[in-house]
């Protein structure tokens, strides 16, 4: 069952994220890796609200990103487009309300971003500052890794707000 959900309330988030992104997130990086929200907004709108939203949701992230950054533009639209459409084809696939469950996805699609944002820019730029080790080992993972935990406190908060049940009461 598909809930609906506003483009108001999903770009008021995806703003508010963006200002946390840029301002608090920096103070709580662990061996400097720090979790990307905009990244967790794309993979909850996906997983729970199909591949349309995820899609949209991560166009209006990306966008956000790229007008924001240093980094070629449209690379973060296009990779985030792209992990929220994945998102929402593969949910159907998936028992969503598990906090396991949403941790693991959470990982698999940052390091799914992640790689593809590496790989684009590769390409594009021609130019890599890093090799694909220390990018994978010293960003990609340990990124990865601390937005899937920031999830467990993230999804639950989203689920309430989207009256979206949680059937597992023990995680």
């Amino acid at each position: 069952m598909y809930h609906k959900v506003s483009r108001f309330s999903i770009y008021l988030l995806l703003s508010a994220s963006l200002i946390l992104q840029l301002t608090v997130i920096d103070y709580i990086k662990i061996f400097n890796a720090k979790p990307d929200i905009m990244l967790l907004l794309v993979i909850f709108f996906g997983l729970f609200f199909g591949g349309s939203v995820g899609l949209e949701t991560g166009f209006a992230a990306g966008l956000l990103k790229d007008i924001l950054s240093v980094d070629i533009f449209g690379i973060n639209t296009l990779t985030l487009a792209i992990t929220g459409l994945t998102v929402g084809i593969l949910s159907p696939k998936f028992f969503k309300e598990s906090r396991i469950t949403q941790m693991a996805l959470v990982f698999a699609f940052a390091l799914f971003f992640m790689l593809a944002h590496y790989i684009f820019n590769s390409f594009i730029s021609k130019i890599t500052y890093i090799s694909f080790s220390e990018y994978l080992f010293g960003l990609i993972i340990p990124a990865s890794l601390y937005t899937s935990f920031i999830s467990v406190t993230i999804f639950p908060i989203l689920m309430s707000r989207y009256h979206l049940e949680e059937k597992e009461e023990f995680l």
